[in-house]
């Protein structure tokens, strides 16, 4: 099954499972419940659960034959029309939920995040800065690979896409330094400061003018939060000038 087409799926809303099953069935026309387990890889009770969700979204279809129920799924084209006319629908509800924010925007906001899919949240929260800048600090830490392959694919391209400018300050490792070289080009500075000075095992990133997102990334733990607070983000943001200009 392609890898690919997993995180398209994603990446507009389907958890892993869905997007396995959608997939296996889109390949299969129309089955029963235990080819779809079998070839997906996924336990038949979990595929029937998962089944029941896509039919509830209107995305897989049921009918029986001979007492057998079978299933299919709509096409990718139908399913681009239904994501567009959820998208158009919640952009009609974007200023009504702004004008909620912003009514509520003195008081300080924690949200905890776990996960791939938590992290891929957070960083998707990153790409709404209304200066066009971040700054962050990237701890020596190896990221997890999926979670690295998600970075490199799809958020660097969205951020360089929306032009928002990266101000890095990271350990000096060679996993930093090797994602430096990968990216250097993408509307990104870094500084580099040795680790036996400068000691981070988590991310964080001020941006947006009143949030800043601190993240576990290891291949050992991934969880991470957001903090929505102006004095929290102009405080990290003045730590953060301070050490780039010392720099």
């Amino acid at each position: 099954m392609e890898t690919n087409l997993l995180i398209t799926l994603q990446n507009y809303g389907f958890s892993e499972k869905e997007a396995k099953v959608y997939l296996t069935v889109l390949e299969l026309g129309t089955s029963i419940a235990s080819t779809i387990a079998r070839r997906s890889e996924i336990k038949r009770v979990t595929v029937y659960t998962i089944l029941d969700d896509l039919k509830r979204k209107g995305i897989a279809n049921e009918t029986t034959k001979d007492d057998v129920k079978f299933y299919s799924v709509i096409s990718p084209d139908i399913l681009l029309k239904q994501l567009e006319q959820k998208f158009e629908s919640f952009k009609e509800k974007v200023p009504e939920l702004l004008a909620l924010a912003e009514k509520f925007g003195n008081k300080t906001r924690i949200q905890f995040f776990e996960g791939l899919e938590g992290m891929k949240k957070v960083y998707a929260e990153l790409l709404t800065s209304k200066d066009h800048s971040i700054r962050s600090f990237l701890g020596s830490h190896e990221a997890h690979p999926v979670l690295r392959d998600y970075l490199n694919e799809h958020f660097v391209p969205q951020r360089v896409k929306y032009k928002i400018k990266a101000k890095v300050i990271c350990c000096e490792s060679e996993d930093n330094k090797s994602y430096h070289k990968v990216n250097k080009k993408n509307l990104i500075e870094v500084k580099f400061i040795k680790d036996d000075i400068f000691k981070l095992s988590c991310g964080i990133d001020i941006y947006a003018g009143n949030k800043v997102s601190i993240v576990l990334f290891s291949k050992e733990e991934m969880s991470g939060l957001i903090v929505t607070s102006k004095r929290f983000h102009d405080t990290l943001a003045s730590i953060f000038d301070f050490i780039w200009v010392k720099k």
